[in-house]
């Protein structure tokens, strides 16, 4: 056989002996772990991009917020209606949070400001069931929804669009008829086939201290309220002024404390600005968490960006280690079948045969290495559904992307072997021995 009595007469035997062939097999699994990350990779960062293009129903450009406690807050623990109708103290909306707000619109570089009690993507929310008046649904049935008191031109200010109706303003104190706003995906929802603005919100009556129901008056467009992934839920927006202070959603509404929003005419701090209003309009008052919702935004997709800068830095470095891999033993591989290719060459052969015999080999090792790659990944992207949106455990696109990209390796890496191996000097090599 000319095959083998070439290959004897080679110094070694090449990746055909048993050292040979563990180390070809060792790359091919090193392939097989970069294809598993590079999957991994680019899974994650399709998901990335989905993230940072979904619609989040608000701005975060020139937006920086804040939390205020009051020193008095009772907090959530001792929640109950008050029995003192007839001298209800006068609420914190409107002793402080409402002069605040005016006292920063005239600050430099404030633009404008607004406050809520629910601010999109934290954990800032409360629950509550509540009844439409005009359809009230079965005993024991009662809808849920997310409660929200806000102040100041808040629609406004995130850039949430009015869809129907108006949105809660300045003219909706205490002495006014209650109204409530509530977003798009409670009015399809709950209002399914017909126009909500008019009718009435039951938030429990006595049991609340809400006695009298609030009417719908506006359809505020959706915001992110848990995080990206999810679906807005459904959310009734009242306005903090005329929340009854001996409610029970005052304490947990107002009184607690709020998330104010301030919009600045550029990338300016505004914390020693607002800390000084603060000091003048009311001292006892406790501020902090200053951000941007940019960073409000970044935090609700830590877990989606660390995983991408993970998986990312270990396959960079296993593509180092594939091209190193692949490089080493195509050199080992010329190196042993030196002779071999020498009198290839003396006998006629091309030299593109040659060169065609080196990147075969490489191509081989990277086949098997995809192969099983491969299949591992389809079996370990379903661990990872749960960091995705928006993109399948198999997104083809991303297995097409990985195998160009490591063919691509294999072949960069076969390419100073093979020259290697077509510039060898029949006559010099034959002279060895």
């Amino acid at each position: 056989d000319p095959q083998s009595t070439l290959q004897a007469s080679s110094r070694g035997v090449g990746t055909r002996s048993s050292r040979g062939k563990w180390t070809a097999w060792l790359v091919s699994a090193e392939i097989a772990l970069s294809t598993l990350l590079l999957v991994g990779t680019g899974l994650l960062a399709r998901t990335m991009w989905n993230l940072e293009h979904t619609g989040l129903g608000f701005h975060t450009t020139h937006l920086t917020t804040f939390t205020v406690t009051p020193p008095t807050g009772a907090g959530l623990t001792d929640m109950r209606v008050s029995k003192n109708m007839a001298h209800a103290p006068t609420s914190v909306a409107v002793l402080v949070y409402d002069p605040v707000l005016a006292r920063l619109r005239h600050s430099p570089g404030i633009e404008d400001a607004a406050y809520t009690s629910m601010l999109p993507l934290t954990d800032s929310q409360i629950r509550s069931s509540f009844n439409v008046v005009e359809h009230p649904a079965p005993k024991h049935h009662e809808p849920h929804a997310l409660l929200a008191a806000v102040g100041g031109n808040y629609a406004k200010l995130m850039g949430t669009p009015m869809l129907r109706g108006r949105m809660i303003n300045a003219e909706d104190t205490a002495s006014t008829p209650p109204v409530a706003v509530i977003n798009e995906a409670m009015a399809k929802k709950f209002f399914a086939g017909r126009n909500p603005i008019g009718e009435h919100l039951s938030l429990g009556g006595k049991n609340t201290g809400i006695l009298v129901p609030p009417v719908i008056v506006g359809v505020i467009a959706d915001q992110r309220t848990v995080n990206l992934e999810q679906p807005s839920l459904p959310t009734i927006l009242l306005p903090a002024a005329q929340v009854p202070t001996t409610s029970l959603f005052y304490q947990a509404l107002v009184d607690t404390y709020e998330n104010f929003v301030v919009k600045t005419r550029g990338n300016i701090p505004v914390a020693p600005e607002v800390r000084d209003v603060f000091h003048q309009v009311a001292p006892g008052y406790a501020l902090d968490s200053f951000q941007t919702m940019r960073k409000v935004v970044d935090e609700s997709t830590f877990h989606q960006r660390l995983g991408l800068e993970l998986t990312g830095s270990f396959a960079g470095l296993a593509i180092l280690m594939v091209v190193a891999g692949l490089f080493g033993v195509l050199a080992q591989f010329v190196g042993f079948r030196r002779r071999e290719i020498g009198i290839r060459l003396a006998l006629g052969a091309p030299r593109k045969d040659v060169l065609r015999m080196v990147f075969r080999q490489s191509l081989l090792m990277a086949a098997y290495g995809l192969a099983a790659g491969l299949v591992i990944s389809l079996a370990a992207s379903r661990l990872i559904q749960a960091f995705l949106f928006g993109v399948p455990a198999f997104d083809w696109m991303t297995y097409v992307g990985v195998l160009l990209v490591l063919l691509v390796v294999s072949v960069v890496a076969a390419v100073w072997p093979a020259r290697q191996a077509a510039r060898v000097d029949p006559m010099t090599t034959l002279r060895m021995d």
